[in-house]
């Protein structure tokens, strides 16, 4: 799923030029400027080149300073969807984007309020239901996927990887969904591919297989799609099982 990559770059530089939080400044003011000067936001997203939601590289196990510049790296990502939301209430985007900062803080169930909020604005858009579900089973809760797919326009992508969720298909089948002959969608769509059927393998126990996945999700995914940041944590965690 594509993510504002710039916009939440601009954030974290902003958060870096300790602009959050000093003394008169608004958070609000600091998520209008993100969001609407679009000069300044490239400028500082040719600065900060990704924004990470763990370290970027899964084959080495995280050390203590890692760890806690990621989780100071979430905390300012939530503080900027803080401030965004204060600004635009009715931003569905927002809501996803904290709440995935959120799931990788630890957050579940803060995960699950924003990204139920964002599907309520938004209950067309598929990766919204797609990420609850990913978190619902985390807890072990009936999936609610079935009733949400009602919404959902089921003859395009990412309709292959809702299916995968049901049951009615494989990651094989999956994968050969994802072919495109345009080479920037079929980048896109293999990233995902690969992250959502490491996701199911995850559910199921078959760690190794969703380490396998999770690491191609990783490596091939576009710099602007959430799955391959969220690959990296889902490897991180796996490392630290092991």
């Amino acid at each position: 799923m594509r993510v504002s990559a710039t916009v939440i770059s601009a954030a974290l530089m902003v958060a870096s030029a300790g602009l959050v939080g000093a003394q008169g400044s608004d958070s609000s003011d600091i998520a209008f400027y993100a969001k609407e000067d679009g000069a300044a936001a490239g400028r500082i997203a040719d600065y900060v080149q990704t924004v990470r939601l763990a370290p970027k590289e899964p084959d080495i196990r995280p050390n203590r300073d890692v760890k806690e510049q990621a989780n100071s790296e979430l905390t300012q990502i939530i503080a900027y969807y803080d401030a965004a939301i204060r600004h635009d209430p009715q931003d569905d985007d927002a809501y996803f984007h904290r709440g995935i900062a959120n799931f990788y803080a630890g957050d579940r169930s803060q995960a699950l309020v924003d990204l139920g909020k964002a599907s309520k604005l938004d209950p067309k858009y598929p990766y919204y239901p797609l990420w609850i579900d990913i978190i619902d089973r985390r807890a072990n809760a009936a999936s609610n996927l079935p009733q949400a797919i009602a919404n959902l326009d089921m003859t395009k992508w990412p309709a292959p990887v809702i299916r995968l969720f049901l049951g009615e298909t494989t990651p094989a089948d999956v994968l050969a969904a994802a072919d495109d002959p345009d080479a920037n969608t079929k980048q896109g769509q293999i990233c995902e591919a690969n992250f959502y059927s490491g996701e199911l393998a995850l559910q199921q126990g078959a760690e190794d297989q969703a380490a396998r996945l999770f690491t191609l999700a990783a490596a091939g995914c576009p710099r602007s799609f959430v799955e391959g940041p969220a690959a990296s944590s889902e490897l991180e965690a796996l490392g630290g099982k092991r």
